[in-house]
């Protein structure tokens, strides 16, 4: 399978999501996504590269990586949070209304930061509207999915402890970028993956 990245060009990820310039600087010159994502990585805020890596993969892809991130990294999953991921792997083999109005109804009232709980509201944000009146519309903005998987991924990183967060930031880019290029999605865990 080819690659699953709808950029050819890095800057372009900025120019569909301007928003994202006011977390993470647009690159100089002309470079890949994945090389922009290694890039970042390597620079002064490391964590800044899974903010960019969210926008690069259309919305089902991008929520499947959070999925197994989320899965591999998370030690404190309550049973509502791996319910809420279920409803979210659902959602990314279905791709329907349905599937994603049951992610809404799971997650919309739960209280709390967990990774899990973001992945859900990755899945609540990726269409449908934000107002809960049928008659008034308020369509999604759509850098919000990408918002979403980031704010899951650096609550269970940041959960991780002191000595295996990088590590963990690693694995899951690591394993979100063999899968954006068309691989199939490798396991998170702390003991396996590196950045190649």
């Amino acid at each position: 399978m080819g690659s699953r990245i709808r950029f050819t060009m890095a800057k372009q990820v900025f120019e569909t999501f301007p928003e994202l310039h006011e977390k993470v600087s647009s690159p100089e010159g002309d470079v890949s996504p994945q090389d922009y994502t290694l890039e970042i990585l390597e620079g002064e805020d490391p964590f800044l590269a899974i903010t960019y890596f969210a926008h690069i993969l259309p919305k089902p892809e991008a929520v499947w990586w959070g999925i197994k991130c989320v899965e591999g990294l998370d030690r404190e999953k309550s049973d509502h949070d791996r319910e809420v991921l279920k409803l979210c792997e659902n959602w990314v083999r279905e791709g329907d209304e349905e599937a994603r109005l049951a992610v809404v109804a799971m997650t919309e009232d739960a209280r709390g930061d967990s990774g899990s709980l973001w992945i859900g509201r990755a899945v609540n944000w990726s269409g449908g509207s934000l107002s809960p009146n049928p008659d008034f519309r308020v369509d999604v903005p759509p850098g919000l999915t990408a918002t979403a998987l980031n704010a899951a991924l650096q609550i269970v990183i940041g959960n991780l402890g002191p000595g295996e967060r990088e590590e963990g930031l690693k694995s899951c880019l690591s394993s979100g970028l063999s899968f954006a290029e068309g691989g199939v999605m490798p396991v998170i865990n702390l003991k396996k993956q590196a950045i190649a």
